[in-house]
């Protein structure tokens, strides 16, 4: 069943997220119940440095995480603001890396026999 766009009236699929014409959000338009909550919305996630997908430090990987954005945009916004904003993005950028602790290392769990272990 299609659905339209309440900005434009453009005609959308059911699963579509966006309007393809004029980009307006096409979730405030469908019911609470034909889709539940996703639970990153409900609860911030731990600001942390992750080791996979990060530039330099991570912080903007680690913010788009945690927020469920987009790292591009906040890599642009963070590249603006160290541009026009006086440096304020790049002061910014230095105090998110000594406050944000790095992602643990994802060690393998031990074998419970050990290496030499007489049954291998």
């Amino acid at each position: 069943m299609a659905v339209a766009c309440r900005n434009c009236g453009n005609s959308m699929n059911d699963d579509a997220r966006f309007c393809s014409v004029c980009g307006t959000p096409a979730a405030a338009q469908q019911s609470a119940q034909a889709y539940p909550p996703h639970p990153g919305f409900t609860t911030v996630a731990r600001l942390i440095r992750p080791r996979a997908g990060r530039m330099v430090a991570g912080v903007c990987q680690g913010l788009a995480n945690s927020y469920g954005w987009d790292v591009t945009w906040v890599r642009v916004i963070t590249v603006l603001l160290t541009i026009f904003g006086g440096g304020l993005g790049l002061v910014a950028y230095v105090v998110f890396w000594i406050v944000m602790p790095e992602e643990p290392l994802a060690l393998p769990k031990p074998n419970a026999w050990g290496p030499h272990s007489p049954q291998s």
